[in-house]
């Protein structure tokens, strides 16, 4: 089956893009290890929490590479894996999937805890790193939870293709280029607790985050004589890479709103099922970035870095060019 051009250009993205994101988050991992000041080693246990969820979504990402075929008013879903997964086998597609799944709640509850850690030491003395992990892992737990029972009910491709040529037969699935996989019911527990748990507590967390940011900015003005001018600075960039944090996951709209058209049968096309997920990878991609580009340490260790200044500016295609 020839591959369309834009075919082509979804999976370039797919792999420059995930590739992009996991560089981007390693060297953010790095930076945190190595260029963190003393005093602000507790709130990089938080970074470290960012780094490896969002390393962790862009890697499976390139490894699954998927295509979410949705039936209008209907309950079955049907997936096709066209990622590095497909030459492993189907087990290994499932738990890729349910493992990138999972890090979309986890990243929305992360940065819940960063917002109410940044309310907290405005009124108390910082906490032990000891208990942010412990804290992190308790959060996480709901999220765990959602990649244990997922990947169990994706069934096989003799499951569900006679589904998929029952309501795409146009599409000719039986040939797909991918590994063909799925749900036929989103009916059972697993199904159901995980879009519950995507989509139910985002808004209620998305409130909360904004009421949180209005009243850190407003104990900051209120003790800007008490504060240092060190410490005015640091939870001012601290505040300024949550605030872009907490908007860029909103490209996450453009995902539920082609999930929308599809389930409700308004526009079906395979573009917009690539697109669903294609749309969701500026998020892990450029997240790292909030806080290379804003934290002073780090910003100082990507200018002096070579590799990251070549990468950032095409100065290696440049001087690649100027050889030749």
């Amino acid at each position: 089956m020839t591959m369309l051009p834009w075919l082509d250009m979804i999976y370039i993205w797919h792999v420059l893009g995930s590739s992009f994101g996991c560089f981007a988050n390693l060297l953010l991992l790095y930076a945190v290890f190595t260029k963190t000041p003393r005093q602000t080693k507790t709130y990089a246990v938080l970074i470290i929490n960012f780094a490896i969820t969002d390393f962790t979504e862009c890697l499976m990402d390139l490894f699954i590479q998927l295509r979410f075929i949705i039936t209008p008013f209907d309950v079955t879903l049907i997936y096709v894996f066209h990622g590095l997964c497909r030459y492993t086998g189907s087990t290994t597609c499932k738990i890729g999937l349910s493992i990138f799944y999972h890090c979309f709640p986890h990243n929305v509850w992360s940065l819940l805890l960063s917002f109410s850690y940044r309310y907290y030491v405005l009124h108390h003395r910082q906490t032990s790193r000891r208990v942010l992990v412990l804290i992190i892992l308790i959060i996480y737990i709901p999220s765990f939870i959602q990649a244990m029972i997922y990947w169990p009910t994706v069934v096989d491709r003799e499951i569900i293709l006679p589904y998929a040529d029952q309501y795409f037969p146009q599409y000719n699935l039986s040939h797909a280029d991918g590994l063909l996989a799925g749900i036929p019911t989103i009916k059972d527990f697993a199904s159901i607790y995980v879009i519950f748990h995507l989509c139910g507590p985002i808004f209620p967390i998305y409130v909360t985050i904004f009421v949180l940011r209005h009243k850190v900015m407003k104990n900051l003005l209120r003790k800007t004589e008490m504060l240092s001018k060190d410490s005015k600075s640091y939870h001012s960039q601290i505040l300024k890479c949550l605030t872009i944090q907490a908007i860029i996951p909103m490209i996450f709209v453009i995902g539920v709103i082609s999930y929308l058209s599809a389930q409700l049968g308004i526009f079906t096309h395979p573009i917009l099922e690539y697109s669903i997920f294609a749309c969701t990878l500026p998020m892990p991609m450029f997240s790292p970035f909030t806080y290379l580009l804003y934290i002073r340490p780090y910003r100082m260790f990507c200018s002096r870095s070579q590799l990251t200044s070549c990468l950032l500016s095409n100065q290696c295609f440049l001087q690649v060019v100027e050889a030749e």
